[in-house]
């Protein structure tokens, strides 16, 4: 079985998105408390670069091979399948990955270039490369004929285009807004008659007939599980299950010592900020409101 072709395309594009996720995660949680909250994302973005950021593309006499990074994505397509081929362009909303056209899938990692092949059932399928000449050239070395006729331009028009990257603008605005908002310090006010914690979302109005206790903690108690909430980035927003307290509602920034935690009659809630002289003039405000219900810290 001879190689007519094999060829290895480095998806830079998808390794620098993935770093600079990574490199923005470990400089947003500094300090081994985070440690464990920021493992599962840095596992996924890892497992994200492995799985796909190569295409190598082989073409033999029998088939044309491909197969994303390590290898655990791939795909065979039997030349006496492929009716006609092309070097084409795609549009540049299409994308890197796994993507589906109009009528079939494309698979790229970087650049916009491409071979699309015909396949039986008026089905197209387009193999992203940086050679699409050479790919084209291969496989008509490969079938030993000429491709048999001309493919049509099956990329979608213009004003699909536009409507596609107004979508993709929203989404990434309304996204991109929401986590920006999530990490934002809460605006907390005391008052004699409770106090508020006013964050997008998951702000929430305590009333001081609920307070039980106050206190100043040097640690945040293990997080067992978010019920309804905000975690990304070391930031918590919302509702949480905590070791040793149950359910209660967090507004923290892990890893910044010192929380103020006001137990409830019913629940619990750790508010902080990144500032500790903030987070210290805080409990301040709340001791001196509500003397009565300072408590000790609890042990460590």
């Amino acid at each position: 079985m001879g190689v007519h072709y094999r060829h290895t395309q480095v998806g830079w594009v998808i390794l620098g998105v993935m770093a600079a996720l990574a490199a923005f995660i470990m400089l947003r949680l500094p300090g081994p408390p985070a440690t464990p909250s920021s493992l599962p994302v840095l596992v996924v973005l890892a497992s994200i670069a492995l799985l796909f950021s190569t295409l190598t593309v082989e073409v033999d006499d029998e088939a044309i091979r491909l197969r994303f990074g390590i290898g655990l994505v791939r795909k065979r397509i039997p030349l006496a399948g492929v009716g006609a081929w092309q070097a084409v362009r795609n549009p540049w909303y299409c994308g890197w990955g796994i993507r589906l056209l109009p009528r079939g899938v494309l698979w790229n990692v970087s650049g916009f270039d491409a071979v699309e092949l015909a396949l039986p059932g008026g089905r197209r399928f387009r193999v992203g490369t940086d050679e699409p000449e050479a790919l084209a050239s291969a496989i008509t070395q490969a079938k030993g004929v000429p491709s048999s006729s001309a493919l049509g331009d099956e990329g979608p028009r213009r004003g699909f285009g536009r409507v596609v990257l107004a979508v993709l603008l929203a989404g990434v605005a309304l996204v991109g807004w929401i986590f920006w908002s999530q990490v934002q310090p809460p605006g907390v006010k005391v008052g004699a008659r409770g106090f508020e914690v006013d964050t997008p979302f998951y702000g929430h109005l305590f009333a001081a007939e609920d307070v039980t206790s106050i206190s100043l903690e040097t640690r945040l108690p293990r997080v067992l599980a978010r019920t309804n909430g905000f975690a990304g980035a070391g930031t918590l927003r919302g509702h949480f299950r905590v070791e040793r307290l149950g359910h209660g509602r967090l507004y923290v920034d892990v890893g910044f010592a010192p929380y103020v935690l006001v137990r409830l009659r019913e629940g619990f809630v750790i508010v902080n900020f990144r500032e500790p002289q903030r987070t210290l003039a805080l409990y301040e405000e709340m001791a001196r409101v509500w003397p009565d219900r300072v408590a000790v810290a609890a042990p460590s």
